[in-house]
């Protein structure tokens, strides 16, 4: 055809081509050549749709070695093969975390990593690269260009006597002849953005009769649903050797425990599986399987991280069902609603934490209210203490933009994407129903936001506040705005229903008694002990050395709780406890109406 170049003239010239070649009379050639030639011309596809590409392949196979007499496992070998790497001479094509959000990986815990392909060895130069000052990434680059599949194989080593953390649980642990840990924190993978198929193989030959492995996509060797990036990969649980178990009568909903839980595990993992089937409806969008994993950590229990198509906490020898329920619920909702980008857990990305932490934080008591599975008075309950934390929080004016820098450093400040967002979803909620006369809500703008993500168009902070614009108008971007800024946000106080009002309580500020800064340093001197506090009262000193760790934002949330501390004090130990409290002030809580239907 004159005037076609390039492939879609090829095309056209291929539809001509067809039309003349067809075996039919002239006239019907005529025919059939003009509608081949408009439909060619339009871009249509051709009648035979090309095979899709299948993604390439990626094997993870994990042999631990025996426990010891101590119950620990001393290492992990792992075989990892991934197919679809590309890059030439000095290229990374392999990562590993050094540093994941503060939290120290087993990067510098490898030994013996070999590396071959289809043509033989491949040399690996490793390197390291800062992303900020909570995290930094070891790169391992090729001295040739990659051919096939790539084949690693290298050994971790477990440290048993590794001190407990209250940082994100990543790292891998060992103890109660079990190892667990995510794949950020010993799983090299491709240093790309290629979707694979993954395939996860246990090899528990060296480990006693009856030995389990369970992974985020299930109970033993499994594949995965659908292909994942590097990242999504890396965002996987693992808990292998003398582990419980419990599916679900589904088998979509599976849970995986080391150590002994001091709780009835199948009547925890029972209820959150109604809540995870009960989400599933709510959002429109169940995942084919999910997954719970729980590990002991006694210095900080009730510790929670979402991961793919899953969650991992932490119990205590004193934890109980009831103060579980929630965390659960707050972790299972991050595996529908994410992150704004899906930057929550990307370097950098923790000014956007108020809207993965707020909407579950907000949802975590909402959800299992609305499904019947938790009753007014634990409703309640967890309203009150995000309420009291955040009103009483001497920070509480933080700007959003602070927040990245000081997260790590100060829990005040840790705290309030997931209180001021909560609270700030739910004086939202209020103001879109009073607004649509009671036709639309948050939950609305929320589906909305996912089926974009599921559409794959951004989910970002433009599409919020193009919803919020539809929704409020100006004034919706204007109280955005200022819940950025600092401003504190108040709900109104039917804003939970009409079973419940806003109040107002005497409750204590959280308040050390010291500078927090004096729990970042090395060692952990106490440094700006305030006349007359109670650490003061209690007999801390200025200089005494803290050698236990402890979780603060559980302690903020609880106005009775006491602070244990064990000090050094030159040759002396001295054991201080302590209520973390200051000034009391007034503070906003919610109450039932006790209107009679309420009563229930």
């Amino acid at each position: 055809m004159p005037g076609s170049a390039g492939p879609n003239g090829e095309r056209l010239r291929s539809c001509a081509r067809s039309a003349v070649d067809s075996p039919h009379n002239e006239w019907e050639k005529n025919a059939v050549r003009g509608i081949l030639l408009t439909i060619c011309a339009l871009g249509a596809a051709p009648v035979f749709a090309a095979t899709p590409v299948e993604a390439p392949a990626i094997t993870i196979t994990i042999r631990p070695e025996a426990a010891n007499a101590e119950g620990a496992i001393p290492a992990l070998d792992l075989t990892i093969l991934a197919e679809g790497i590309e890059g030439g001479p000095g290229t990374p094509v392999v990562e590993l975390p050094i540093e994941a959000n503060t939290v120290v990986t087993s990067a510098d815990d490898i030994e013996g990593l070999t590396a071959r392909d289809a043509r033989g060895v491949v040399i690996l130069t490793p390197t390291d690269e800062a992303t900020d000052d909570s995290n930094r990434t070891r790169l391992w680059h090729a001295d040739r260009a990659i051919e096939g599949p790539l084949t690693l194989r290298y050994r971790v080593t477990i440290d048993a006597a590794r001190p407990f953390i209250s940082r994100p649980q990543y790292e891998l642990r060992t103890g109660h002849e079990s190892f667990s840990g995510a794949g950020n924190a010993f799983l090299m993978l491709p240093a790309d953005e290629t979707a694979r198929r993954v395939t996860v193989d246990w090899d528990l030959s060296a480990m006693a009769p009856g030995a389990t492995g369970v992974s985020s996509f299930g109970i033993g060797d499994v594949q995965s649903t659908t292909p994942l990036t590097p990242a999504r990969i890396a965002s996987t649980y693992y808990i292998g050797g003398r582990a419980g178990t419990y599916r679900s009568d589904s088998g979509g909903f599976f849970a995986g425990w080391a150590g002994d839980p001091p709780f009835p595990t199948d009547e925890l993992m029972k209820w959150a599986a109604g809540l995870h089937g009960f989400y599933g409806e709510f959002f429109g969008e169940a995942a084919s399987s999910f997954g719970v994993f729980a590990r002991p950590n006694p210095d900080n229990p009730g510790s929670g991280i979402g991961l793919t198509d899953s969650f991992a906490f932490t119990y205590g020898p004193k934890s109980e069902i009831d103060d579980l329920r929630g965390l659960l619920a707050h972790e299972m909702l991050h595996a529908w609603v994410r992150s704004l980008d899906e930057s929550m857990d990307r370097p950098g990305g923790l000014d956007q934490s108020w809207f993965g932490e707020g909407l579950a934080v907000h949802y975590q008591r909402m959800l299992p209210y609305r499904a019947g599975l938790i009753d007014a008075d634990a409703f309640l309950d967890d309203l009150n203490k995000t309420a009291g934390r955040y009103y009483t929080n001497v920070m509480i004016a933080t700007p959003n933009a602070e927040i990245p820098a000081g997260f790590w450093r100060d829990t005040r400040i840790r705290v309030l994407p997931y209180d001021r967002g909560s609270l700030y979803f739910a004086s939202l909620d209020a103001k879109v129903r009073e607004a649509s006369g009671g036709k639309r809500s948050l939950d609305d703008m929320v589906r909305a936001m996912l089926a974009e993500r599921r559409a794959g168009r951004p989910m970002d902070e433009a599409l919020w506040r193009r919803l919020l614009r539809e929704e409020l108008g100006q004034a919706g971007i204007d109280d955005f705005e200022a819940m950025l800024a600092g401003r504190t946000v108040l709900p109104p106080t039917d804003a939970f229903g009409p079973c419940f009002q806003r109040t107002t309580e005497p409750l204590r500020r959280f308040d050390l008694g010291f500078d927090p800064a004096s729990l970042l340093s090395d060692p952990r001197a106490v440094r700006g002990l305030k006349a007359g506090s109670e650490a003061q009262k209690a007999g801390l000193r200025e200089g005494d050395v803290i050698t236990n760790t402890f979780s603060q934002d559980g302690l903020q949330a609880d106005q009775e709780a006491f602070l244990t501390l064990e000090v050094q004090r030159g040759s002396e130990k001295l054991t201080i406890r302590y209520q973390p409290r200051g000034e009391t002030v007034d503070a906003y809580q919610w109450e039932k109406t006790g209107a009679g239907s309420c009563n229930s």
